[in-house]
């Protein structure tokens, strides 16, 4: 504003001088020859003066419009930033929620038990052991020459449970290690035997050592 008044003020100085010195307004003359110039020296300086004045005006509208260009700018960067971060936790938020939604209660103390029970195999029924003598009726895939041996010693053990009633605890470990012996050679011949001789084989032996931990009867 101060640049702009001066050079103003210039200006009415300028005009004032010329119709001070008798000359009428500048005009361009026209015809061959003429090169639009000032006619006098004080034009010439109001004229130039009129110039930066307008240049200054120019470069405060260029600065002016920089300055709101700049802060348009760093708006949009600022709007930019919010909005990713407001994307980020509300898709962190869903991630959370939806990972809530999917994880299952701890099962009670009784659902574990029951859980627990359902997991552990059958006890042996009556047609698979005698009750009163103990008696194993061993399924196809488990009779096969060479289990003869573990067959034969696992017969006596069950027959002495059934007079007494329980295993000791050396005959219980006997059971163990006899019946993984025999799951291992189970395996050897399970292609052989055919999918439903081995599952039932092998779940005679499961049940086999399942009941050696309860008494008989």
């Amino acid at each position: 504003m101060r640049v702009a008044s001066i050079a103003l003020l210039v200006v009415l100085f300028g005009t004032l001088l010329v119709h001070g010195q008798g000359l009428g307004p500048y005009y361009g003359a026209i015809g061959p020859g003429s090169y639009g110039h000032a006619s006098t020296a004080a034009e010439g300086a109001a004229r130039g003066m009129a110039d930066v004045v307008r240049s200054a005006g120019a470069a405060n509208l260029m600065n002016s419009e920089a300055a709101i260009n700049l802060q348009e700018a760093q708006k949009k960067n600022i709007e930019n930033h919010l909005q990713y971060t407001q994307t980020y936790f509300q898709m962190k938020s869903l991630n959370q929620q939806y990972r809530d939604a999917q994880r299952k209660p701890a099962p009670t103390q009784q659902q574990a038990i029951r859980l627990s029970q359902s997991r552990m195999p059958d006890r042996l029924s009556a047609n698979k052991i005698d009750p009163l003598t103990g008696a194993l009726a061993w399924p196809l895939g488990l009779r096969m020459d060479s289990l003869k041996d573990d067959r034969e010693r696992l017969d006596a053990i069950y027959a002495e449970r059934a007079d007494k009633g329980f295993l000791t605890t050396d005959q219980y470990i006997e059971v163990k290690q006899l019946i993984a012996g025999m799951t291992n050679e189970l395996r050897k011949y399970s292609q052989q035997l055919g999918g439903n001789a081995s599952i039932e084989a092998r779940k005679f032996l499961e049940s086999l050592e399942y009941e050696a931990g309860f008494q008989a009867g």
